[in-house]
């Protein structure tokens, strides 16, 4: 696998947050896709999984496997890793994003502003958790964008969950395709986040 460099820090960015930009420019290219058996679960407090991803872009593809913990309306931790080494980490909070690139040695500590002035999208905690979570009426629709979230499987008898999430632009830069496993609810998970001394401080984001 190529380094996970700042570049596709964005790229996961875009693909976080991707879809809130324009929301009341709906058009009929932008859509979002559930095939669902009973509703989305939804009454929980935590809610974790593993996955294994490809960003496909003008680059190539590039494979990882994260693994998401979600204390809902709390905090929200990414966990990046390729050959069971781990490349990077995110912690999410309402207020602040916490991101250690252990290939770089660099790291970045801040708010949402700077990243919103930088990508030009309106990054927040609730739109990402609300992707991550499947919760589309939270997740408005954008131009030239597709989420899809398929093959739903029973969690109980009363709610069930996708196991599958893809996304793409229709302008063909970028696709994300990521498989679930290991899904659980209410059951906390790790949500850590350490600074080793010797990470450098991203510049190329703007300060407030």
């Amino acid at each position: 696998m190529k380094h996970i460099t700042i570049s596709t820090f964005l790229l996961l960015l875009l693909f976080l947050q991707a879809g809130s930009l324009f929301a009341q420019e709906v058009s009929d290219s932008s859509r979002v896709v559930i095939d669902t058996l009973p509703p989305l679960a939804t009454g929980y407090d935590w809610i974790s999984y593993r996955g294994k991803a490809d960003l496909v872009d003008t680059g190539g593809t590039r494979t990882c496997n994260f693994f998401m913990v979600n204390r809902k309306d709390s905090i929200l931790y990414l966990n990046v890793q390729a050959y069971s080494v781990e490349v990077m980490r995110l912690v999410f909070t309402p207020d602040s994003v916490t991101y250690v690139n252990k290939l770089t040695y660099q790291y970045y500590k801040g708010g949402y502003a700077q990243l919103r002035l930088l990508t030009g999208l309106p990054i927040s905690f609730q739109m990402i958790q609300a992707l991550f979570n499947g919760d589309t009426d939270k997740l408005p629709q954008r131009q030239k964008l597709v989420f899809e979230y398929r093959d739903f499987e029973r969690v109980d008898s009363t709610s069930s969950f996708f196991r599958e999430i893809h996304f793409k632009d229709l302008d063909h830069l970028f696709e994300i395709h990521a498989r679930l496993k290991s899904l659980k609810f209410n059951v906390p998970g790790p949500t850590s986040i350490r600074i080793p001394e010797r990470f450098q401080e991203l510049n190329f984001l703007p300060k407030q």
